[in-house]
């Protein structure tokens, strides 16, 4: 089960962020009454809708003319480019066009040419559907609205609008005039439904096993994490300082139909508390690591997990160990960003802070904007967000290599972080391997080859940016 994206497009003002609240069942979205549009860029909404979890994307409006924020070709632009890179990425599952419920008009042709114009250029399998807002004239419920629908079939058809499916709603709450009881939650179902009928199926509904390896410094909320993605208490949420780096605790839960096994590790801690011993430790730790993954099959998703507030020399570290040296940077990572419970939108902090991010060389496939309180006002958004995230990966194969050139490798980058490697060199290498670590002398003496076959060296970063502070 795939995370699927919605994309919701129309005209400036009809209402495309009140259907995305009306679908969340809250008001996550900036609305207005204004003819002008709200949303200036492209905004993304994690939702579950009947148990299969969804991005909602927003995106600007067109044809504001000349007093709006946005050019119409700048929009479309935007709208293309964000079409495209879903497409290439994981799939555009529906697009919706949001209409207001007047009598179809020559300009809504237009709208509905540019919109279905772009969509085909980049894709001739994305469905398209209709959402007709503003009809509470009609009656109080989708079926009396439905009135609309049939009412103008004729003019859609002489405009040549043609769609996968439709729903005639209003997006005003209980309360506004005319107060009715029930009608917000009945129109919400009857878009849910449309959802869910009109997507395009992800490339394959099988399930599958997910495996993920989490990492992240000390005190980041690892633990709170999994229990946030578990939706029940698996991980006992308690400080890892006196833990060694690359100590790893497995966990396995259901998420929908996909069975995730997580290996929740250990990351690098700051420079100054390595010591030698510790560093054998890492070692043993390490090898452990290996053999785990290579016995569940590889690895899916690199889950990397930072705070809010900084990132700092190990931050980067800790990326580069696990992307660069463990994953060979063919595993993707996603990035988990916790402690935002202060965050009005938790997912405002994504577009001040992606940039400053890719400055210091975190790139990543994906990621979600959470906090791991229980019981706060924002965790069950939490779940969705981390859940639409790992979805996306359930269809991914999973990245191994033999187990001695994976030892050799990951040992190879750790030692380059964590201390001198000089210490680590022939014999030595070798009686650590067997003494320590439990492994056969032939397989030893294999990886203490492969360690120092290793041409690449991975040097860690300059302690020049160590204290940046994201604000």
């Amino acid at each position: 089960m795939s995370t699927r994206n919605v994309v919701i497009a129309g005209e400036a003002g009809v209402g495309k962020s009140s259907l995305i609240n009306l679908i969340l069942g809250e008001a996550r979205v900036l609305a207005s009454n204004d003819a002008v549009g709200v949303t200036l860029e492209t905004t993304r909404h994690p939702t579950t809708i009947f148990q299969h979890s969804y991005y909602l994307w927003d995106t600007p409006g067109l044809n504001e003319g000349t007093q709006g924020s946005l050019a119409s070709k700048r929009v479309e632009e935007i709208l293309r480019h964000l079409l495209t890179q879903l497409e290439k990425a994981h799939g555009v599952h529906l697009l919706v066009i949001c209409f207001r419920g007047t009598k179809v008009t020559r300009t809504m042709q237009q709208t509905y040419m540019s919109i279905t114009g772009i969509c085909s250029k980049v894709s001739q399998n994305i469905p398209v559907a209709a959402v007709i807002t503003e009809l509470e004239k009609f009656g109080d419920s989708p079926e009396a609205m439905e009135v609309w629908w049939e009412n103008n079939r004729n003019g859609l058809s002489t405009y040549n609008m043609v769609f996968a499916g439709h729903a005639c709603i209003t997006t005003l709450t209980d309360e506004c005039h005319p107060p009715t009881t029930g009608r917000y939650r009945k129109c919400q179902v009857a878009v849910h439904q449309l959802i869910q009928r009109c997507s395009r199926s992800p490339k394959s509904t099988s399930s599958r096993n997910l495996n993920v390896v989490l990492f992240g410094e000390t005190g980041v909320g690892k633990s709170s994490l999994i229990n946030l993605m578990a939706g029940k208490e698996v991980a006992r949420v308690s400080p890892d300082a006196n833990a060694c780096t690359l100590d790893s605790d497995e966990y396995a839960f259901d998420m929908g139909p996909a069975r995730v096994q997580m290996w929740d590790t250990v990351g690098l801690g700051e420079p100054d508390t390595i010591n030698e011993d510790r560093c054998f430790n890492a070692i043993e730790k390490a090898i452990q690591l290996i053999k785990s993954l290579n016995a569940a099959g590889g690895i899916s998703l690199l889950l990397f997990c930072i705070r809010a507030n900084r990132i700092t020399i190990t931050t980067q570290n800790n990326y580069r160990l696990f992307y660069e040296v463990l994953g060979r940077k063919e595993v993707p990572v996603a990035l988990v960003v916790t402690h935002l419970e202060r965050e009005q939108q938790m997912e405002d902090w994504w577009p001040r802070n992606e940039k400053m991010l890719e400055q210091y060389g975190i790139v990543t496939a994906g990621h979600a904007c959470i906090t791991g309180v229980v019981g706060h006002p924002k965790y069950q958004q939490s779940q969705e967000a981390i859940r639409a995230l790992l979805l996306q990966y359930d269809e991914q194969g999973k990245f191994m290599m033999p187990s001695e050139a994976w030892i050799g490798r990951l040992l190879k980058g750790l030692v380059s972080f964590v201390g001198d490697k000089a210490f680590l060199r022939g014999r030595d290498m070798v009686r650590i391997l067997t003494k320590r670590c439990h492994l056969r002398s032939d397989v030893a003496q294999r990886v203490a080859a492969c360690l120092e076959q290793q041409v690449t060296h991975i040097a860690p970063h300059s302690g020049i940016e160590y204290q940046f502070y994201i604000k």
